[in-house]
């Protein structure tokens, strides 16, 4: 390249580097300013899409009664809406139990058994308000019976008292009263059998008397019959056998109520001091005296009719006992005395003396019982019972042992001699949640 060309070309690259620079100095045109809210669109701009509807307000549901549930524990699973007009709380309740009896006479061997002493479901609580409440518990196979209803009852608030209609225990008796998962022995005394326990379908006014309220208890009711139903469901076949020799048997559906409907009227008063729990058997509690006393009274109307006796006073049967429950710092003691005049019969009295003491506070607890009861004729059956419970969490998780004497007292009216007394050793655990 000669050096006037070169020249030319420096000049030319110089020239295009002025232009740039005064090029980039120029100031940029102004970007168009947005156009107002609900303003039309410029000519020539392209229109932009409406803005999506904004979603609908959720409803405020903590305002709604029963649109949310609280869930706690509490001896058992209770669930309640917000407002507690409604509740239920789900329970299950096992004993698993091991047995051995054995004869004191000469060769009899002991007689052993394993099996589900209780199994029980459990649902109560309120419907449409506190005051509306209600309990069903399902027996899931006693002993290895059927499955059936040990409780189903509405029970309804009105002014001071309470009115029930459905199946429960009677107000008779206070160990009866007490639950099969709240007594200190395995099982309760003879005198239950005696008195004619057990559930049965009736009406009552009451005050709360299971709660063990200060001061005055009391319940009234009418029931479908005197002794009241069987603990466990019953099956019964009745065979008939016609002019030619045939033999015809039925079986009706098992259950555990009276066949025939015989109104009975049951009484109960009592009273308690502050802080008992009466229908809870070992003192778990603690604590200064507490006490509760009581006495109740039955009648078998016997439908106002005579019947085979000789008049309708005669029909009718009569039930009348007296109990307390005394505890005091891990002690306790119940006792109890009943009389029964059925129909024209002699009257049969029975009695039971019942105690505990906590030997290790809380947890490991001795106790003793006995009872006396009418059997057959001028029998009575003796029974004689040491236990030892264990008590992991209350009467919720437990294990209870006991071993005890049997005794029948007089001659065997068909071998006319005297029975010997049986031995029997029961252990069962126990839980319930």
């Amino acid at each position: 390249m000669t050096k006037a060309n070169g020249s030319a070309l420096a000049g030319s690259i110089g020239w295009l580097c002025v232009w740039a620079a005064a090029a980039a100095a120029q100031p940029s045109p102004p970007e168009p300013a947005p156009p107002a809210p609900g303003a039309p669109p410029a000519p020539g701009a392209p229109a932009e899409p409406p803005a999506p509807p904004e979603p609908p307000a959720s409803p405020d549901r903590s305002a709604e009664a029963g649109e949310s549930l609280k869930v706690r524990y509490d001896k058992g699973i209770e669930l309640a809406t917000e407002d507690g007009a409604f509740k239920a709380k789900l329970s299950l309740r096992n004993q698993l139990r091991f047995e051995s009896t054995r004869a004191t006479e000469p060769g009899a061997e002991f007689e052993n058994h394993v099996y589900i002493a209780r199994s029980r479901f459990g649902i109560e609580g309120n419907a449409f308000g506190g005051e509306n409440r209600y309990k069903l518990e399902l027996s899931l196979g006693d002993r290895g019976d059927f499955s059936f209803i040990k409780d189903l009852y509405i029970d309804r608030g009105v002014g001071p008292a309470r009115v029930r209609i459905g199946q429960w225990k009677r107000p008779f008796n206070r160990q009866e009263i007490v639950s099969d998962f709240s007594s200190q022995l395995n099982e309760r005394a003879n005198t239950a059998d005696f008195v004619g326990g057990g559930r049965d379908l009736g009406l009552a006014i009451h005050n709360d008397y299971e709660r063990s309220p200060e001061g005055l208890e009391w319940a009234f009711g009418v029931f479908n019959g005197f002794s009241g139903g069987s603990d466990r469901p019953r099956v019964t076949t009745t065979c008939t056998q016609d002019a030619v020799g045939a033999i015809t048997c039925t079986t009706p559906a098992p259950t555990t109520v009276p066949a025939d409907w015989g109104p009975a009227l049951v009484a109960r008063l009592g009273w308690n001091s502050k802080g008992i729990k009466g229908y809870s058997e070992a003192d778990l509690e603690g604590g200064p005296l507490r006490y509760a006393v009581a006495v109740s009274y039955k009648i078998d109307l016997a439908n106002f009719s005579r019947g085979t006796e000789s008049s309708k006073i005669d029909n009718m049967s009569h039930g009348i006992e007296a109990d307390a429950m005394i505890k005091l710092e891990g002690f306790s003691l119940e006792l109890g005395g009943y009389l029964m005049k059925l129909k024209s019969d002699d009257a049969g009295f029975g009695a039971l003396v019942q105690a505990g003491l906590f030997v290790i506070p809380k947890h490991g607890e001795a106790a003793a019982r006995f009872a006396i009861a009418p059997t057959t004729g001028d029998r009575k059956e003796l029974e004689a019972r040491g236990a030892f419970n264990w008590y992991f969490q209350g009467h919720r998780w437990k294990w209870s042992t006991d071993v005890g004497l049997i005794q029948q007292t007089g001659s065997d009216p068909m071998t006319m001699e005297k029975d010997d007394p049986d031995l029997q050793l029961r252990s069962m655990a126990q839980l319930t949640f």
